[in-house]
């Protein structure tokens, strides 16, 4: 369904923050924690005997298809191997050294031979099948789900054409370079550079219908990790807009984003005060006009808190102080520019420590996926923390987790036993039924008024006449002694009000539902 026509009122109007309120009392605005359903994807050969991670979940052409990223074992050398750096000893099935974290083999090696990006796709969104691909060889053998070509986080891009429906942000000889593909298999870098910058990993290229442009996140480094962005017209335009201020690469030729594009989401006073906190990456979502979702990482790194400069400009892959754990936040946006977290506690966060995610535990994977009223996403466990990496040593330590939501339950407008209430910006009625997706528990109500543009309640449509909600709801239609909305005429001019008493109210919208349809014969109507 549409965008409501005017007023900063969406059509659904998923209550994420106070956008479009003018009066609002007695609310606080609280996440919905997600249900974790169990592993999706375990490690399974050779390929990804250590870990799996993914990259992103996308539902096409009636398939949920996976990307992600897999770390096969390292086979070992026969003698012990000497750290570079510190000198000491190491064991020849180490990777990085025990003493320093620097590392033991080469990062070309590693990243050519030992870490890959894989492709699963699924029915349902809950069984996933490898399809064996014979794109990539990896240790003599061509039976494996690995992709062909340089893939980042994959994106559907609407305006590509047939041979650029998928579309990702890749780093290429210390710079950003888009990436594209017709199925999402076989990958192809565009030949010229977007941006002349690092940027780690987890970089997102979306194209945002609603402005006709394209929107880049990426990893900033302005002495932390957070999230910036970037907005361009098409995908050949190069390069992307930033401000250049001369700075030098470092003695690697590397060159982080720190103050050339604009923050999207950062750290602030409003966070732990804890030493070395930075965002890791924000898994941004468009879920409909005016709806953004982000699941941004809080990495909290363990002592020496920060990047060690001297590590980074030495090698940038590997630096001291890079351990650590995160939990993930929920993000909001109305335009996917500016993001705020109006709740600050955690959407997700590591499992008990010394189980499967006990060390990290991440929405990592972007991307939501729908089987009928439920909504899934994806992320990863694994039984250690950011900065150990044995994949020598151990087997199976990271797997990809299932996590479930009621439709649209992410944020919730919240009001205990006290009540809350607010009003709405003047907007246009759509038509139709007004509808809730509501939670009233077993002891809470909820009651809504129609008014005119100057504030008078609409004849028929005040607080006293409408009939009180109360229990459990995705789509409750709200009546009046019986009536519903659909007596108020397309286009009027009207604000919304809502009273609720120990109630999480989570989207209003209007339906305007055939005689006999159900909520799953509607779906999402996105």
């Amino acid at each position: 369904m549409a965008a409501m026509d005017h007023g900063g009122i969406w059509n659904p109007h998923l209550l994420l923050d106070a956008a479009g309120l003018v009066e609002a009392e007695g609310l606080d605005f609280r996440i919905h924690p997600p249900r974790v359903e169990g592993i999706a994807l375990a490690p399974d050969g050779d390929v990804e005997a250590y870990r799996v991670s993914p990259l992103a979940v996308i539902e096409d052409g009636g398939k949920h298809k996976m990307w992600y990223s897999a770390t096969a074992c390292h086979p070992g050398v026969a003698q012990a191997l000497s750290c570079p750096r510190c000198r000491q000893e190491n064991p020849g099935s180490k990777v990085i050294c025990t003493a320093c974290g620097w590392p033991l083999v080469d990062i070309d090696y590693l990243q050519s031979k030992m870490i890959g990006v894989c492709y699963a796709e699924s029915a349902d969104g809950v069984r996933w099948e490898k399809p064996d691909l014979g794109l990539v060889e990896f240790r003599g053998s061509l039976h494996n789900n690995l992709i062909a070509g340089p893939c980042g986080v994959p994106a559907l891009n609407p305006r590509g054409g047939a041979a650029e429906r998928f579309m990702a942000i890749v780093e290429h000889r210390r710079q950003l370079y888009v990436t594209v593909s017709p199925d999402g298999l076989s990958w192809r870098r565009k030949p010229r550079p977007c941006l002349p910058f690092c940027a780690d990993t987890n970089n997102q290229l979306i194209y945002d219908p609603d402005t006709d442009r394209y929107l880049a996140l990426l990893r900033g480094f302005p002495g932390r990790r957070t999230t910036v962005r970037c907005e361009f017209e098409s995908l050949d335009e190069v390069p992307w807009p930033f401000a250049e201020h001369g700075r030098k690469p470092d003695s690697t030729g590397t060159r982080y984003i720190t103050d050339e594009l604009p923050t999207a989401l950062d750290v602030d006073s409003a966070d732990p005060q804890v030493p070395g906190l930075d965002i890791n990456h924000i898994s941004a979502v468009r879920c409909g006009p005016g709806a953004w979702l982000g699941f941004p990482a809080l990495f909290r790194k363990y002592p020496p808190a920060g990047l060690d400069r001297a590590g980074r400009e030495r090698h940038r892959f590997f630096a001291q102080g890079n351990d650590g754990t995160w939990e993930t936040q929920l993000a909001v946006s109305r335009d996917g520019r500016h993001w705020s977290r109006p709740d600050r506690s955690a959407y997700l966060g590591p499992g008990l420590f010394g189980g499967p995610e006990g060390g990290l535990n991440s929405l990592y994977g972007v991307g939501l996926t729908r089987r009928g009223d439920a909504v899934y996403q994806y992320g990863y466990g694994q039984s250690v923390t950011h900065g150990i990496f044995e994949p020598g040593e151990r087997r199976g330590v990271g797997a990809i987790y299932r996590f479930s939501q009621p439709r649209d339950r992410f944020m919730a407008a919240t009001a205990g036993p006290r009540g809350g209430r607010f009003v709405t910006q003047p907007f246009g009625w759509p038509g139709g039924e007004l509808t809730l997706n509501i939670d009233c528990g077993g002891l809470g109500e909820a009651s809504a008024e129609l008014c005119a543009a100057d504030g008078a309640p609409l004849p028929g449509f005040s607080y006293a006449d409408c009939d009180r909600v109360d229990l459990n709801h995705l789509a409750h239609v709200v009546t009046w002694r019986g009536q519903t909305t659909r007596a108020i005429p397309s286009g009027q001019s009207v604000r919304l009000g809502m009273r609720l008493n120990s109630a999480r109210l989570y989207v209003f919208r209007t339906d305007q539902r055939r005689v006999g349809e159900t909520a799953e014969d509607r779906g999402w109507q996105r």
